[in-house]
């Protein structure tokens, strides 16, 4: 049946796994030049690039297409996946571990109405009393374990992102272990889902209370809620997800702390509140710079830009997000005094 009806053969030669090409040069059939037995040179590079742009070769689309009914509906749903794989595979990830993440529904509204303090890592911190947080409801994030007034602040939530390129496998289990070395006993911990298997393999973090969370493939919107039993929105910094993470949690009133977020002002440098040498990522050999000046501007605008989105989710909820950041570049929220902000409590 298929020798009779080229059309179908194509069809099937399109949906059939690829393995070597018949021909040396795929595209040979059906260029011009292979008419007059002239081979294009740039035809193999051609030939990748469509493997890149389409979901099928050309003359499968068009052997598709001839298809009354299916062909068409076919296409359609090929280009669909081909343009939203990305945030198709994330949503597959999420159904097979949306059970982890049944126990982060007793967070929500658990601190309803209170203010919270996001604690980050900027070098500033330094020259800010943290000793009069003790009491508040806090959110700590990254390597802000290592700050000698940990243990007296007592986050409610320790903040871990995601581990992503350059880090290493290694240098991820090399960090945690040091965080289980500093975190007390019963610290509820915040873990991306992908690192679970991580912690499990190599047994970390076994005092702590883990909850974990999965991003969704798209930006924080005012318009759909915060759901941590679900995907969460993306992120630029973990400040970010702190910041997720006490509105979801009820909060009225949100200050950021050692959000400096002015690396750019001190290109090639890694500034921190603590000496390099506390962190066990720089120790294990950690670089965090990109490789030019533009893709830091690019992180900067998409920095900036959920930070903006934020502000918009937050007003909508009537919800207040201060900056008690002594210095520093972030000017998307109002400026706030700590010291004035804990005399009132």
């Amino acid at each position: 049946m298929t020798e009779k009806n080229p059309t179908i053969r194509g069809f099937i030669k399109g949906i059939i796994p690829r393995g070597k090409p018949r021909m040396k040069n795929a595209l040979c059939a059906y260029s011009p030049a292979a008419s007059r037995g002239v081979v294009n040179p740039l035809l193999p590079s051609l030939a990748r690039e469509r493997k890149r742009r389409y979901f099928f070769s050309p003359l499968t689309r068009l052997a598709i297409k001839r298809l009354t009914v299916v062909g068409p509906l076919f296409i359609e749903l090929a280009d669909f996946y081909r343009t939203q794989k990305h945030a198709l595979r994330k949503y597959l990830f999420y159904l097979r571990h949306r059970q982890k993440l049944k126990p982060n529904a007793e967070l929500k509204n658990k601190f309803l109405g209170k203010r919270c303090f996001i604690l980050a890592c900027g070098p500033s911190i330094k020259t800010q009393d943290l000793k009069k947080l003790e009491g508040e409801f806090c959110i700590s994030v990254s390597n802000f374990f290592v700050h000698p007034d940990f243990k007296i602040i007592k986050p409610e939530y320790h903040v871990f992102s995601e581990s992503h390129a350059p880090i290493t496998k290694e240098q991820m289990k090399a960090w945690l272990e040091d965080a289980e070395r500093h975190l007390p006993e019963g610290q509820k911990v915040m873990m991306s889902v992908h690192d679970r298997s991580l912690s499990q393999e190599f047994k970390l973090l076994k005092k702590q209370r883990i909850y974990f969370y999965v991003f969704s493939q798209s930006q924080i919107s005012a318009e759909s809620p915060i759901e941590y039993t679900k995907q969460i929105p993306l992120i630029q910094t973990v400040a970010h997800q702190a910041i997720y993470l006490a509105l979801y949690s009820g909060a009225k009133e949100i200050y950021l702390v050692g959000c400096d977020h002015d690396w750019i002002l001190h290109y090639g440098e890694n500034r921190h509140f603590y000496a390099e040498n506390e962190s066990e990522l720089t120790r294990t050999g950690l670089n965090q710079w990109g490789t030019d000046l533009g893709t830091e501007f690019e992180s900067y605008v998409r920095l900036w830009n959920i930070y903006k989105e934020i502000k918009r989710y937050a007003t909508v909820r009537e919800v207040l997000v201060m900056n008690a950041t002594r210095g520093g570049l972030l000017d998307v929220f109002p400026r706030k005094n700590l010291d004035e902000v804990l005399n009132k409590k």
